[in-house]
């Protein structure tokens, strides 16, 4: 079962934010306590990791926290019979829900995901795509003929030293789509390291995997499925 909570709240991205890996969940369900796994997203679904969410019950009993992972998931043990708020914390800010969590008792055990929809409105300077930059299937290391065009970014970074910059990885939707965010992530990250060790400053730079979900064209062709397969700067301060 899933349900739903919307939160719309406006940010402009300036600092660079870690990747978090993939979590890996221990957690199981109990005669009294529920499993929600929390699911934070944008308004597209595509995963917000690095999100800080917290939920408390009203009569502040019960505390719990976690942190999304590259799937935008976190996993909570809630006790049954309880009402809880949620506040999402995300680029330095808190965000508050109107809604609650309500979990009645119920017989047995039992668990569902809670997805958050989160609008994000990031104020990019400008989009470009980086020719000449590919991977091999279901690879993530950077190839020798690709050191060329990193190289000419490196350079006009350098030259441009206010300059900030996310590195996007896009993938077709051939395939799992979680399967293809993760794989988006580690490309992004591939080039964002070879960057850094090139010499730019980690404050400068983060990597973000939007995987199949941001699109160029349909992926309803060869060709059009090589456009989406693409790797972009965004560029947040100049």
């Amino acid at each position: 079962m899933k349900r739903y909570f919307y939160l719309v709240f406006f940010t402009m991205l300036y600092a660079a934010i870690s990747s978090n890996a993939q979590t890996i969940n221990t957690l199981r369900s109990t005669e009294d306590s529920v499993l929600v796994t929390f699911i934070i997203t944008d308004l597209d679904s595509v995963p917000i990791e690095n999100a800080k969410l917290v939920v408390t019950t009203h009569d502040k009993s019960i505390t719990k926290e976690g942190v999304s992972d590259i799937l935008g998931k976190c996993y909570m043990l809630l006790t049954e019979g309880k009402t809880y708020s949620m506040v999402v914390y995300k680029f330095r800010t808190d965000f508050p829900f109107h809604e609650h969590l309500h979990l009645p008792v119920e017989k047995g055990r039992y668990s569902f995901d809670q997805e958050i929809r989160i609008k994000l409105i990031r104020d990019f300077a400008r989009i470009f795509t980086l020719d000449n930059v590919y991977f091999d299937v279901n690879k993530w290391d950077i190839k020798p003929e690709c050191t060329y065009a990193l190289d000419n970014l490196y350079n006009t970074l350098k030259l441009n030293p206010n300059m900030k910059i996310e590195i996007a990885g896009h993938t077709d939707s051939d395939g799992d789509s979680q399967a293809n965010l993760i794989l988006s992530q580690n490309r992004a990250e591939s080039v964002m390291n070879y960057l850094i060790k090139m010499g730019l400053n980690p404050e400068r730079i983060q990597a973000k995997g939007y995987g199949e979900f941001k699109p160029l064209v349909p992926n309803d062709s060869a060709p059009n499925k090589a456009k989406n397969r693409r790797t972009e700067v965004r560029v947040l301060d100049e």
